[in-house]
C-alpha cells in the first residue's frame, strides 16, 4: 500500500530489548513507520502535544482500552478504506500511563483497542508495529499473515 504510518507515543523508550524487535518490524516495512516520542506530563498537555504533531491531512487513531476491539481483518479493512479515500498518513497515538484525555478523544477520527487488558506502552507499541507489518504483508500478498 502507499500508506505511511506515524506512531505517536507518550513516554520515551530507552535502548531496551523490546525496542530491537520494534526496529526489526520497521525495517521489514521498508521504514514506512515513523515513531515520535513525547515526554510524560498531564493528560491534557499530552493530548495537545499529540494533536499539535499530527501530520496535516492524516487520520488520527487512538489506542485506548475503551476503544473498539478490532480483529486484524477489520483493521486491514479500515486501513484499506482510508487508502481508497486518498489518505496518505495514519497517525496512531499511544497514551501514557493515564491513557488519553477527553479532548483528544473528541478530536480523533477513530479509537481502537487491543482488548480489555492493560498493556504497557512498550508492548502496545510492539503489538501495533507487528499488526502494521502483518497488514502490509496482506496488501503485498506476502505469506506472513497466513502464519496465524
Amino acid at each position: 500500500s502507499n500508506m505511511r504510518y506515524q506512531i505517536s507515543c507518550i513516554g520515551k523508550l530507552s535502548n531496551i530489548e523490546e525496542n530491537k524487535i520494534i526496529q526489526k518490524y520497521i525495517k521489514r516495512v521498508r521504514n514506512k513507520i515513523q515513531i515520535i516520542e513525547f515526554p510524560q506530563s498531564d493528560v491534557k498537555k499530552e493530548g495537545s502535544k499529540l494533536l499539535e504533531h499530527s501530520p496535516k491531512n492524516s487520520i488520527l487513531i487512538l489506542l485506548d482500552k475503551e476503544g473498539e476491539n478490532l480483529s486484524t481483518n477489520k483493521l486491514f479493512d479500515l486501513i484499506k478504506s482510508y487508502e481508497m479515500n486518498n489518505i496518505k498518513i495514519l497517525n496512531f497515538a499511544i497514551g501514557g500511563p493515564y491513557g488519553h484525555g477527553q479532548f483528544i478523544k473528541q478530536k480523533s477520527d477513530k479509537i481502537i483497542s487491543f482488548g480489555k487488558m492493560t498493556w504497557s506502552h512498550i508492548i502496545a507499541r510492539l503489538m501495533l508495529v507487528e499488526q502494521i507489518y502483518r497488514i502490509e504483508s496482506i496488501f503485498n500478498n506476502h505469506p506472513y499473515h497466513k502464519w496465524d
